[in-house]
């Protein structure tokens, strides 16, 4: 493994665990066991590897939706099921420290994120309930672009520490909630 893939692994690893505020460059060079000036020879700064490692974080989670949206084996039942495990456990490994990183320290990666997260529901999600409407699992008569906008804004709860407080639970319990109360109303009975 390259030295430009072992630091995006370790960071990546780090950030969302901790925030990327909190684990210094000089605590990721010692972890890595190389030099300062190898890190600054494959990332210029810090906010540099935080866009990189967005963009690896982007790239797996495309990656994913796409592998299950492709499995033919699967139904929109098996498929809805894949991703929801699938949202739960990136929750569980993305921590409130770095969303909130992200969108405070960060803007314009916050920014590319939320742009990221917006393709991506358009595109996956929109993919994901065509196949319930043609299965006859989803209502037909719903349209499709305002089940991906309230998906989409359903989505954000899960990722703001002011929701997080409010209701009391952690980002997978909210997502897992949201994500029942959302589907039992475009099911068909």
């Amino acid at each position: 493994m390259n030295v430009r893939t072992r630091v995006l692994r370790v960071a990546k690893e780090r950030f969302l665990k901790y925030g990327f505020y909190k684990v210094s460059m000089d605590s990721l060079v010692k972890e890595l066991r190389t030099s300062k000036s190898s890190l600054y020879n494959h990332f210029d700064s810090k906010e540099e590897l935080v866009k990189a490692v967005m963009e690896s974080l982007n790239n797996e989670i495309n990656a994913k939706l796409e592998e299950i949206l492709d499995d033919d084996q699967n139904s929109f039942k098996g498929k809805l099921d894949a991703i929801s495990d699938f949202t739960r456990n990136l929750l569980l490994n993305v921590s409130e420290e770095f969303l909130k990183d992200l969108e405070i320290n960060t803007p314009d990666i916050w920014d590319e994120y939320q742009k990221n997260r917006i393709e991506r529901i358009n595109k996956y999600y929109r993919r994901l309930f065509q196949i319930g409407i043609d299965e006859g699992i989803v209502k037909s008569d719903v349209n499709l672009d305002v089940i991906i906008a309230i998906y989409f804004n359903l989505m954000e709860l899960p990722l703001k520490n002011r929701y997080i407080d409010l209701l009391n639970m952690n980002s997978q319990d909210i997502y897992t909630e949201v994500t029942n109360v959302f589907l039992n109303g475009i099911m068909v009975d």
